[in-house]
């Protein structure tokens, strides 16, 4: 399934449903059977059930879809904005793929990588362990940031740009870890 039609049949029967011909841009005729309420309403249901396969792909599928992969073009989309936890850069890595009948790039298997070239360590702390930077990770833009908020303190490990862009640049590298250790 092809993310970039769906995105765009959505915005059609979004501005169908909104009595607007999603060609011309005109507003449609008050007598036209777009301005049916039935007919509306259907719209307005269907354009919320696309918007919801587009931003959560179709569950069902999970185990039975494509292997993970990206094409240039689409890493190409990646955008370099801020430090982020490596949660939110997987989430904008897996928002980059077209094909939603794909399976999702798995957080763990990112931890595993980095874990496994020595970018990452695990710390026991407080009983717990704890995912953190090497020497190396430090060195290549991972940092540990204390949080505090009105209830509590904790650490969040934050990706750098520098190294969003190393994951980026390394992505066939991460691709073939994932398929050695998967089989």
């Amino acid at each position: 399934m092809n993310k970039e039609l769906l995105k765009r049949a959505q915005e059609y029967i979004e501005k169908m449903a909104q009595g607007i011909n999603p060609i011309t841009g005109e507003v449609v005729p008050e007598d036209d059977t777009l301005n049916n309420i039935k007919i509306t309403r259907c719209l307005y249901y269907v354009n919320d059930v696309l918007k919801e396969v587009i931003a959560k792909g179709i569950k069902g599928n999970k185990n039975k879809g494509i292997p993970f992969n990206l094409t240039i073009d689409e890493l190409n989309n990646y955008e370099f904005t801020e430090e982020l936890p490596l949660s939110k850069i997987v989430k904008k890595i897996n928002d980059l793929k077209n094909n939603l009948d794909m399976n999702d790039l798995k957080l763990k298997d990112v931890y595993s990588w980095l874990l496994e070239n020595d970018i990452l360590k695990i710390e026991v702390i407080n009983n717990r362990n704890c995912k953190r930077p090497t020497e190396l990770g430090k060195s290549m833009g991972i940092a540990v940031r204390r949080i505090n908020n009105n209830l509590e303190t904790y650490d969040i490990v934050f990706y750098s740009i520098e190294f969003q862009k190393f994951i980026i640049d390394n992505f066939n590298s991460l691709l073939e870890y994932i398929n050695r250790v998967g089989k």
